[in-house]
């Protein structure tokens, strides 16, 4: 289905306005990428399909085999082109689970030896209400990962509830907006390079529990192959 619809003008489109994340998620959301172009580091590790922890299946190519499924190089646009450019180090993510399609890009990266990705969903089987879609906030997100030697993939991202307690207590100083009614939820307003500068302090501080989740997973390759 999903290669139909999200053909490449679908493919800008939805980079351009449709990427999301609610804000009633457990997630930190970021207006700005966590990564910088400098940081990107392709991992072929997580080409395949997987079973995650929750019963859930993902189908994981490079996002420039899809922008290019049904056309070349030479054909792109220029604005397209430009996308190709931009996110071709990245991954193009289906995951399914309950009979439901999800469409992620995420664009791995480094920081002092620690590998991450920047989540941002694309889009959804069956689409979402336009009245709701209006009152969406378009974000980031922050995901950890740790390859393991048995090649499974911890797959963790980073908590609200700690950066909640890390602004009440005042031990980080960030940019931000807090949004909702009555379950606050905050949105991080920093540029790229500062919200860098904060992993790399956040990485090597002393809590032991800084990854501690309630959005996390473990993925097992399904053809068992570990590479």
């Amino acid at each position: 289905m999903y290669n139909k619809i999200l053909n490449i003008m679908k493919i800008r489109n939805v980079i351009l306005g449709l990427s999301l994340i609610f804000l009633t998620s457990c997630v930190v959301k970021s207006l700005h990428p966590f990564y910088t172009q400098e940081t990107i580091s392709f991992d072929h590790r997580f080409i395949g399909s997987w079973e995650d922890s929750k019963s859930g299946k993902w189908e994981i190519i490079p996002f420039a085999d899809e922008m290019l499924r049904n056309t070349s190089l030479e054909k792109l646009s220029k604005e397209d082109l430009k996308i190709y450019k931009e996110y071709k180090e990245g991954y193009y993510i289906k995951r399914i689970k309950n009979d439901m399609e999800v469409i992620y890009l995420a664009n791995p990266f480094k920081i002092n030896n620690q590998t991450f990705l920047d989540f941002l969903p694309l889009g959804q089987d069956g689409g979402i209400d336009g009245l709701l879609e209006g009152h969406l906030v378009y974000a980031h997100s922050l995901v950890k990962y740790d390859v393991l030697k048995n090649g499974h993939i911890s797959v963790k991202w980073l908590d609200e509830d700690k950066i909640s307690d890390l602004f009440k207590e005042k031990r980080i100083k960030i940019k931000h907006e807090t949004m909702g009614v009555v379950d606050k939820k905050y949105l991080l307003t920093a540029s790229s390079e500062e919200l860098q500068t904060f992993i790399k302090k956040y990485i090597t501080s002393n809590d032991e529990e800084k990854w501690k989740t309630s959005t996390e997973f473990m993925l097992t390759k399904l053809d068992g192959k570990v590479e």
